[in-house]
């Protein structure tokens, strides 16, 4: 575990503070968009895009959601607190139409990705406990949590693999065997009506789930490519590219 934690710091200080200028030149007119709803710190995410050589713009009224070139969700915190902030802000119905010709640039990290599913059992509205909370519903399926007498230990943490189910520019400097970082306690299962959706699937303890979607322009992962050292970074790029 600590060598784990060792590599993991490693790769976290692996991120280049100069971008040469002739990339930051080539990207500058696209702005990325950062929707960070305060739930937790997204300095790691600021840095990976901004290390790719792309300038950031705050997302903090609705009206910017329609106007933004791309958009990056770096989702924190549980399913119920995301959807109540995003009610409250009111994020949802811009980002579902944002959404819903799957032809704008969207990427959704963790969290991020989970609340574009149709609902989650991590949280419940009240009066309705036995009830799954509604997410964004751009991806059909709900989101549901490991089973400690199936996989083990709950939350899943660590580094881990994936299954390609498609081809995508998101891992085009990325190698089949690198892994990526993950934290989460609740997955989304691969099911008859998400499948088109499924970009890569990733096993633990037994239980093979979605780490990342992609329809059209729409991107979002499980894992953190912000927390998952240049392999992160070069994800982000290939995203962005």
């Amino acid at each position: 575990q600590e060598a784990g934690e060792q590599r993991r710091t490693i790769l976290l200080n692996h991120i280049p503070r100069h971008i040469p200028s002739t990339i930051m030149t080539s990207k500058r007119s696209l702005k990325v968009s950062l929707l960070d709803y305060g739930a937790g710190n997204v300095r790691s995410v600021r840095n990976a895009i901004t290390a790719n050589g792309y300038d950031i713009i705050d997302i903090t009224d609705p009206s910017q959601i329609d106007e933004a070139d791309v958009i990056v969700f770096p989702g924190v915190g549980s399913f119920g607190s995301a959807m109540t902030v995003l009610k409250e802000k009111g994020y949802v119905e811009p980002l579902r139409k944002y959404l819903s010709k799957h032809d704008r640039p969207y990427l959704g990290i963790c969290l991020g990705m989970q609340t574009l599913f149709e609902s989650s059992e991590e949280s419940h509205e009240a009066g309705h406990e036995t009830e799954p909370l509604p997410g964004l519903g751009a991806v059909p399926g709900k989101v549901v949590k490991f089973d400690e007498t199936q996989v083990g230990a709950v939350p899943h943490i660590g580094w881990n693999g994936r299954i390609d189910h498609q081809s995508s520019p998101v891992f085009r400097h990325v190698g089949n065997d690198e892994e990526m970082y993950f934290v989460h306690s609740y997955y989304a299962p691969i099911v008859d009506e998400n499948k088109e959706w499924v970009l890569t699937s990733t096993t633990y303890g037994g239980v093979r789930y979605v780490s990342s979607v992609q329809r059209g322009a729409v991107v979002a992962t499980q894992f953190h490519p912000e927390k998952s050292g240049r392999t992160g970074l070069n994800i982000v790029e290939g995203f962005l590219e």
